[in-house]
């Protein structure tokens, strides 16, 4: 115990530092680019959540058919 640790300093140099920037500077896109990708993300995030819906409501309602219920109408939506 009598005996202080080593302890070793590892430091980034600037040239590290500037070498790390280069590539991140060369990835940023423009705004309008950004823009435009987020629309077809959510885009596809919406279109597939609304042929989900779709397909869960036709198959809801063929269960209930089968099953003897008739299955509501909701605003005009049919199955």
């Amino acid at each position: 115990m009598g005996q202080a640790k080593q302890i070793r300093v590892i430091k980034g140099g600037r040239a590290a530092r500037e070498a790390e920037a280069a590539p991140q500077a060369a990835g940023v896109k423009s705004a309008a680019a950004a823009v435009r990708e987020v629309k077809e993300v959510v885009s596809d995030w919406v279109r597939d959540h609304r042929q989900r819906s779709d397909e869960f409501r036709r198959n809801y309602s063929a269960l209930l058919g089968e099953m003897g219920f008739k299955a509501p109408n909701y605003g005009g939506r049919t199955a």
